[in-house]
């Protein structure tokens, strides 16, 4: 009997050890590649962090002036694009005069500034040893006269013609029996030497045109005169005049894109050897996406 006592006794507390077993909670481990994984994803959070910081960082560590000169026609651009590029590179003044595109490629030519600007195609001579160009939109150009001129398109003889002065009267191209005043830009526009380039093939202009300086005074001539004709990049057009067809087509960056429209020129970013090196963080900048969208907010046709 006693021997049976113990037995009971042991067996009662075997149960007791099992059911003590039974009921602990066993403790949850992740498995290697889970804890892994998770370091991994918490590294890539802080790298990029660190490498935000770190690009913050470098922007605002690049400091100076970029001074530029050229092209009436991609100052404004150029400007716009600054703003821009003012946000990323907040220490970088920027000081961006005119003048045209001869003057800005001279202006590369002889160090005399970091970026020059311009908005016709180079001639021969004109790239010297070290300079890079870079396009960064296309501009179109426009025909325009003014409101009331019932003339809707000429053909490029027809415009050859009446720029060169063996057009002079608006009956000979269907419009009233009034003679016609021709505004072209002064010599050292990229307009102008764009437009005499394309659509003269280098042929003289009359004489007896009338020669300002600047896209917004052809504009406002023509607007103020009846039979007026000139010529601005199309992103300079506004309500106040009448844009011609040329050879049925109207000028857009659609019909200059496909080449339907041939009255279309670059516009430029020159760099020469003497310039700062902080001049190709703009060039990259205006060829980015960022700096493309402007572009085309701007009214010219971008490059990407």
């Amino acid at each position: 009997m006693q021997h049976r006592g113990q037995l009971l006794i042991w067996m009662l507390l075997v149960v007791l050890v099992l059911a003590g077993c039974g009921g602990a909670t066993t403790p949850t481990t992740e498995s290697p590649e889970n804890t892994a994984e998770n370091a991994t994803e918490a590294e890539e959070a802080e790298n990029a962090a660190n490498d935000s910081e770190t690009g913050i960082e470098e922007q605002e560590a690049v400091t100076g002036e970029l001074t530029f000169s050229g092209s009436t026609t991609v100052q404004p651009l150029v400007e716009q694009i600054g703003v821009v590029y003012r946000e990323t590179y907040p220490n970088v003044a920027l000081n961006i005069a005119a003048g045209g595109s001869g003057v800005g490629i001279q202006a590369i030519q002889n160090g005399d500034v970091d970026i020059g600007m311009a908005s016709r195609t180079l001639k021969e001579g004109e790239q010297t040893e070290g300079m890079e160009v870079y396009q960064i939109a296309v501009d179109v150009l426009a025909v325009i006269v003014h409101p009331s001129n019932p003339v809707k398109e000429i053909t490029r003889e027809q415009l050859q013609d009446i720029f060169t002065g063996q057009i002079t009267n608006w009956s000979e191209v269907g419009g009233p029996d009034e003679v016609i005043q021709v505004v072209i830009r002064e010599e050292t526009s990229g307009t102008r030497g764009a437009f005499d380039e394309i659509a003269l093939e280098d042929e003289q202009n009359t004489p007896d045109a009338e020669t300002l300086i600047t896209a917004g005074e052809v504009e406002q001539f023509v607007a103020n005169t009846e039979n007026a004709i000139g010529y601005i990049g199309f992103g300079h057009v506004a309500e106040a005049i009448k844009v011609l067809k040329i050879d049925g087509v109207s000028p857009s960056p659609e019909t200059a894109q496909d080449g339907t429209y041939q009255l279309q020129r670059p516009l430029q970013l020159l760099t020469g050897p003497l310039s700062r090196d902080l001049a190709q963080t703009f060039v990259e900048f205006a060829l980015s996406s960022e700096g493309q969208e402007i572009v085309e907010m701007e009214g010219w046709v971008s490059v990407e």
